[in-house]
């Protein structure tokens, strides 16, 4: 326990310090941003993953935000682009310039509000003719086994696993606990209509639904495990 315990303070400490150098390399200023967009159009990034975890998609450029980490610069892991940066801020990309975004098990994590920002950045960015990718837990499948008292769905190995809240036990708790996974890190659940809802809101028109693995972005068997499909809805967008 001790040991952990050092160990979670010396990250913290290195967290601290990799921020600190990203502060004074004003990787923060509208200046890096500037210089960072011309970087990603000299890398000639066409395709963007976003939310990636330590998911890293090759010919893509990967983003995440982890606010302890070197901010504000396209790095190399494993030869795949990797870049931290707040997705709520403007994203240094150039208007319609990008024919594939894709998040997987993202979007839940923004509130409302933000989910609709994160779109309109998406949508600024996509050229014509560009799909963004969509998945997350799906509002319907689980209130539809809740309200049918489906204790198969709520047993499930990894619906269980998937519950951050270990002593949730009955639907009721495991649904919540979806809600408010890991104490607050989904911020909003979604079913079909209102995901479609923020997309129209954000600007696209042509909106549907897909199977896991079907539809026109590429790279879907990385990014769609095939055990989270009992739980998931799938979406694309095209801007026109």
């Amino acid at each position: 326990m001790a040991s952990n315990k050092w160990k979670k303070r010396i990250m913290k400490v290195k967290g601290f310090f990799r921020q600190a150098y990203s502060y004074a390399l004003l990787r923060y200023t509208k200046w890096n941003t500037r210089r960072l967009q011309e970087d990603i159009v000299r890398r000639n990034v066409d395709k963007i993953h976003v939310g990636c975890g330590l998911v890293l998609l090759d010919g893509w450029l990967n983003i995440l935000y982890e606010p302890r980490q070197e901010y504000g610069k396209v790095q190399k892991r494993g030869g795949k682009l990797l870049l931290n940066y707040n997705l709520l801020k403007k994203w240094p990309v150039s208007d319609n310039s990008i024919s594939f975004i894709a998040g997987s098990h993202f979007i839940e994590h923004l509130d409302l509000n933000h989910g609709i920002r994160f779109l309109k950045e998406s949508f600024r960015v996509l050229r014509p003719g560009g799909v963004i990718r969509l998945s997350c837990p799906d509002l319907e499948i689980y209130v539809r086994n809740y309200a049918e008292r489906n204790m198969d769905f709520f047993e499930n190995k990894l619906i269980r696993e998937w519950c951050a809240f270990s002593q949730a036990q009955t639907p009721g708790e495991i649904l919540a606990a979806k809600a408010y996974d890991s104490g607050g890190a989904h911020k909003w659940f979604y079913d079909f209509d209102s995901l479609k809802h923020v997309l129209e809101a954000a600007g696209f028109k042509d909106i549907k639904r897909c199977a896991r693995l079907e539809g026109e972005v590429p790279e879907l068997e990385t990014l769609e495990l095939p055990e989270r499909e009992l739980e998931t809805v799938y979406m694309e967008a095209i801007k026109r």
